[in-house]
């Protein structure tokens, strides 16, 4: 699995204190800083970030993302559609917006977009939906783009209704995008993602409050850093991150005190999960459990990290990855 940077993570950052100043963090900057500073090997992009973008502002972004080996993956419309109104205006224009946010999504570089649809669970608005997100998939197909559905309250609220959906939608443009805290607030966690995983390429793993573990006072926490194997899901390029990975391997001079000590440990064949140091606890839920369901039913996509706590986004999206880090090295080690 590949950890990526969700922006709500580090959203507070991007966006300007108060009118008229600057942001802390540029989106420009923004996959500089996903890979240098936090680790993370990809950006899943919500289109709010967007406003007032220009098609050559888009590429310059894409440019930056290539270049910093930390490329745009997914585009994603927080704000849910009306596409199974009775109206063809509203839901027309609901299709509208998604087909400029593949074309977006094109020029970015990304190889996915993310939706979600308000509407009522019922028969007719299943089909006027059905109907909308086949006129989407003209437009995604052309551009060799995925479309995932992010399931909220009404039509797509049950994994069963997504997954009748995405069947009568047909073809192999169109997947889920399941989240953490969403499959939590069902009730049946583990149920959720069994259902909802097998069509997902990536999923978003939200996190709300990290608690640091304690150590000495010359060990600084410090999240452990993870060789990426060939884990990438196929329309991502991994010979880009493969090279990264092996460049920071072959760059490092040998073991430096604990973090030293943590990576050529890491790095070894025989890892023992049993003798890390102790990751972060999240709450209001335990992570391994779903981590573990992810990884049980085969998956081996993308993760993006959405950290929406409160405090400092940046140590709290860097918590977040090395918590979900420790999780799946747990998950992976009892298959």
């Amino acid at each position: 699995m590949l950890l990526t940077l969700h922006t709500d993570s580090v959203a507070s950052m991007l966006r300007p204190a108060r009118k008229g100043a600057d942001p802390k963090l540029a989106l420009a900057d923004l996959p500089a800083y996903a890979r240098q500073t936090l680790d993370m090997f990809g950006l899943n992009i919500t289109t709010d970030l967007l406003a007032g973008a220009t098609p050559s502002s888009l590429e310059r972004l894409r440019e930056r993302a290539d270049k910093e080996r930390c490329s745009c993956l997914l585009l994603i419309e927080p704000e849910p559609l009306e596409l199974g109104h009775e109206s063809d205006k509203v839901g027309g224009a609901g299709v509208e917006r998604i087909r400029r946010v593949i074309k977006a999504a094109s020029i970015l570089g990304c190889n996915a977009i993310a939706v979600s649809v308000k509407s009522d669970d019922t028969e007719d608005f299943l089909d006027f939906t059905v109907d909308r997100f086949r006129q989407i998939v003209d437009t995604a197909d052309k551009l060799d783009m995925n479309v995932l559905i992010s399931p909220r309250v009404g039509l797509t609220e049950k994994p069963e209704r997504v997954t009748e959906l995405i069947k009568k939608i047909g073809g192999f443009r169109v997947g889920t995008f399941p989240d953490f805290k969403v499959a939590v607030d069902s009730g049946d966690p583990e149920a959720y993602l069994r259902k909802l995983v097998p069509y997902a390429p990536v999923i978003c793993a939200t996190t709300v409050e990290l608690t640091e573990p304690e150590l000495a006072e010359d060990e600084p926490p410090k999240p452990r850093k993870k060789k990426v194997e060939e884990e990438e899901p196929e329309e991502i390029e991994p010979e880009s991150l493969d090279e990264e990975s092996d460049e920071d391997l072959e760059e490092d001079d040998g073991p430096r005190g604990l973090e030293g000590l943590l990576s050529a440990v890491l790095g070894a064949d025989d890892l023992d999960v049993d003798d890390e140091p102790a990751p972060p606890t999240h709450s209001p839920y335990d992570l391994l459990p779903l981590v573990s369901t992810i990884a049980a039913v085969g998956f081996d996509g993308t993760v993006a990290v959405r950290y929406t706590g409160k405090g400092d986004p940046s140590r709290g999206a860097d918590l977040s990855r090395w918590a979900l880090e420790h999780a799946i090295g747990v998950a992976t080690a009892k298959k």
